[in-house]
């Protein structure tokens, strides 16, 4: 009589490999230049770095919202409301 093999148990991290918080939020490692990172906290008034990084990814999230909302509006005839 022919043994199975047992399966092993899946693992229970994501696909990714990467374990997510409870805010879905994973964690990353990289470098990063320093006076970049300062002055981007300096102009963003941020008290922390990651909440630099934070901020930063936010603002290009926004910037490319509002050039979809400029592509909508282009070739759109305006009045004026007064």
């Amino acid at each position: 009589m022919a043994t199975v093999p047992r399966k092993r148990p899946r693992s229970i991290l994501p696909p990714s490999g990467r374990r997510t918080s409870a805010e879905g939020r994973v964690r990353k490692e990289f470098w990063l230049d320093p006076a970049a990172l300062a002055e981007a906290q300096a102009f963003l008034g941020t008290e922390t770095e990651r909440e630099t990084v934070e901020m930063a990814l936010e603002l290009v999230a926004f910037r490319r919202d509002l050039v979809a909302g400029a592509r909508a509006l282009k070739g759109m005839r305006l009045s004026r409301l007064d």
